[in-house]
């Protein structure tokens, strides 16, 4: 499926002019244009989630009037999304090896991955491993070594995600016992000493429900596609996801606009109490309708669902749409350095 046509049958023919165009190299079009998805989620906990945030807390928790609520920053969902859609792409890519290599202008062998390197004397950890060509490089952005021209800030930004309930309901401390590397047991008595622990760590419960947006400025339509495939398709987030971790995100609107519309929080004020993700969806989409005036506004059961049925068949991703996405990634990366060169 093309990218134009996957909108359209989404959103109607009104929506294409919120989507950039780079079907061919256009310098013009590195220049936000005021084209901004809004994009509604509720993310619901599967079974229990260990969500860490810097410092030492297990729960990172925002009080909001009296009570204390966990929440998610984006970061970790970006984590993960950024995960998910490499993989999808890297499946994509060992079927259509030629080809994609062909868009690239490049026969050596794609792999593009997200590699925290920690330098030496306990200087900043840096992010290596990406390729800088790729739908997720050129959609997320990148930061480059010194001796390249540019870095490229992401499309895609992100708001904190609140959970619909206080800490009292949302959050469960567990006990566990550690299992020693070696002996592969919880106790062990050598020379006197012993191996295995006791631990407790703080968990979101399971069933608890999580609202918040993320905005994606001047996509294509494949971008878009590609994008909404990997995001509603994130299964775990978190620490420990051998353990923990199960998510399943819901899309329950979108809202497009010249700018963003609403934050996390708007719909935490809506959503607050509410245990029933029906529920919660349901007040998303009363409240979007507020905004009709700022833009064209758009309700489903669930815009991701909707998504990846139009996009996978029998376990395989839309190929067209995938290189379609390349080649609009590529497009954006010549783009850019035609508009630096023409600022010198």
């Amino acid at each position: 499926m093309k990218g134009i046509d996957l909108v359209k049958s989404l959103f109607g023919d009104k929506a294409i002019s919120f989507f950039s165009n780079l079907s061919k190299e256009d310098p013009n079009a590195v220049v936000p244009r005021g084209r901004v998805v809004n994009v509604y989620i509720t993310l619901q906990a599967e079974n229990e989630l260990l969500i860490r945030h810097e410092g030492g807390e297990d729960i990172s928790l925002a009080t909001i009037g009296n009570e204390k609520y966990p929440i998610i920053l984006y970061d970790k969902i970006q984590s993960a999304w950024r995960r998910n859609i490499l993989a999808i792409l890297r499946k994509d890519y060992d079927k259509h090896v030629e080809e994609i290599n062909k868009l690239r202008g490049n026969n050596n062998t794609w792999n593009c991955m997200l590699r925290p390197t920690s330098a030496a004397k306990k200087e900043e950890e840096k992010m290596g491993g990406l390729c800088r060509e790729c739908p997720n490089c050129m959609t997320f952005g990148f930061a480059v070594a010194e001796e390249a021209k540019y870095n490229l800030k992401s499309r895609v930004e992100g708001d904190l995600f609140i959970a619909t309930t206080p800490e009292q309901k949302s959050v469960v401390v567990r006990t566990f016992n550690a299992v020693d590397d070696v002996t592969k047991t919880t106790f062990i008595e050598t020379e006197g000493s012993r191996t295995g622990s006791l631990f407790r760590l703080s968990l979101v419960r399971s069933g608890t429900i999580f609202v918040g947006k993320v905005s994606m400025k001047d996509v294509t339509p494949a971008e878009f596609g590609v994008l909404m495939l990997s995001l509603a398709t994130i299964p775990r987030i978190g620490g420990n996801t051998t353990d923990f971790g199960n998510v399943k995100i819901r899309i329950p609107a979108v809202i497009l606009s010249p700018y963003e519309v609403s934050s996390g929080l708007d719909l935490f004020n809506i959503a607050k109490g509410l245990e029933s993700v029906d529920l919660v969806n349901a007040k998303v989409k009363e409240k979007v309708k507020n905004y009709s005036k700022e833009g064209l506004v758009y309700t489903f059961d669930d815009l991701g669902d909707t998504v990846v049925k139009s996009l996978t068949n029998n376990g395989e991703v839309d190929h067209e749409i995938v290189s379609e996405a390349w080649r609009d990634g590529i497009n954006l990366k010549k783009s850019i350095e035609l508009f630096i060169q023409s600022k010198k």
